[in-house]
C-alpha cells in the first residue's frame, strides 16, 4: 500500500511570535510527529511567518499550498488549529469543499477534526462559524467604541497629521497639536489658497501627492469629525479657518 502523502501547514503573525506556544517550530513538532505516528509521509511543510489571518489570499504559503493540492501532490493537510489557515466562514467552507473536490482531508489536531468523517465535516462547520461568530463581536465592539468616541468629539483611530495624542491611563482621550506637522499643513493651505501647485507643495515639504490631497481636502483641520456620512464638531483644535478651508477647495482640482 502506498504511503499516504501529507501537506503540513503553519502559521504565526508578528504579534502571536511572541507568545509562548505559537511558534513555527512548536507547530511544525507536533505535525510532524502526528504525521510519522499515521506513518504519513510529509510532502511539504508550508509557512507563513509575520502574516496576519485576516485574509488568504494575502498568504504566499497558503497559495502555494492551494496550488500544489490541485495538482495531487498529497492527500490531506494538517494544521494546529483551524485559525491557522481560515479567519472567516467563507474561507473555510469554500477551501473544504475544493479540498473535498480533489479527494484531500483536512485534519486539525486542536479540535480534533478529520474531514475523512461525517462527523468530522459537521464538526469542521460548526467551529468555523463559532469562530466567525466571536470574530463578528469583536469587530462590533470596535465600532462601539469608535462611535462613543465620536459622540464625545473625539477622533476614532489613530492620529491624523498634524496631530498627537493625549493618553491618560493608557487610552486616547483626545487630540493635541503637533507643532512641526501643524507648521506644514497650514502652509500647504496657505500655498493653495494663493494658486501654488500640489506638485510645489509637495516638493517644498516632501509630501506625496495623496498625502498632499488626504490634508487638503480633510475637515478634521476647521475641527469637524466626519464618520459614515455624518459630522460633527469634534474636541481636537482647529489648524486653519473654514474660510480658508472652503478656498482651498473651490482651487483644487
Amino acid at each position: 500500500m502506498e504511503q499516504r502523502k501529507v501537506a503540513i501547514y503553519i502559521r504565526v503573525s508578528s504579534v502571536e511570535q511572541r507568545e509562548e506556544g505559537l511558534s513555527l517550530e512548536v507547530q511544525e513538532r507536533r505535525l510532524v510527529k502526528y504525521a510519522n505516528d499515521k506513518d504519513w509521509l510529509v510532502f511539504k511543510i508550508y509557512r507563513d511567518e509575520g502574516k496576519s489571518g485576516t485574509d488568504i489570499k494575502g498568504r504566499k504559503a497558503f497559495q502555494e499550498l492551494l496550488n500544489d493540492s490541485k495538482k495531487n501532490k498529497f492527500s490531506a493537510v494538517l494544521v494546529t488549529k483551524l485559525d491557522r489557515a481560515f479567519r472567516s466562514v467563507k474561507d473555510a467552507l469554500r477551501t473544504i469543499e475544493d479540498f473535498n473536490k480533489l479527494g484531500i482531508d483536512l485534519i486539525s489536531l486542536t479540535e480534533n477534526i478529520d474531514t475523512t468523517s461525517a462527523m468530522g465535516k459537521v464538526m469542521f462547520t460548526m467551529i468555523s462559524a463559532f469562530a466567525q461568530f466571536e470574530r463578528d463581536i469583536t469587530s462590533d465592539r470596535v465600532k462601539d467604541v469608535q462611535k462613543d468616541k465620536i459622540e464625545r468629539g473625539i477622533l476614532p483611530g489613530k492620529a491624523p497629521f498634524g496631530y498627537k495624542p493625549i493618553i491618560r491611563d493608557k487610552k486616547v482621550v483626545g487630540f493635541t497639536i503637533h507643532q512641526k506637522e501643524a507648521e506644514i499643513v497650514q502652509d500647504a493651505f496657505l500655498m493653495a489658497s494663493t494658486r501654488h501647485s500640489y506638485k510645489e507643495i509637495c516638493k517644498k515639504h516632501g509630501l506625496k501627492p495623496q498625502s498632499y490631497y488626504n490634508i487638503i481636502r480633510n475637515k478634521v483641520y476647521i475641527g469637524i469629525i466626519s464618520f459614515e456620512g455624518k459630522e460633527r464638531k469634534g474636541t481636537h483644535p482647529a489648524l486653519i479657518s473654514e474660510e480658508l478651508f472652503a478656498k482651498c477647495q473651490k482651487q483644487s482640482p
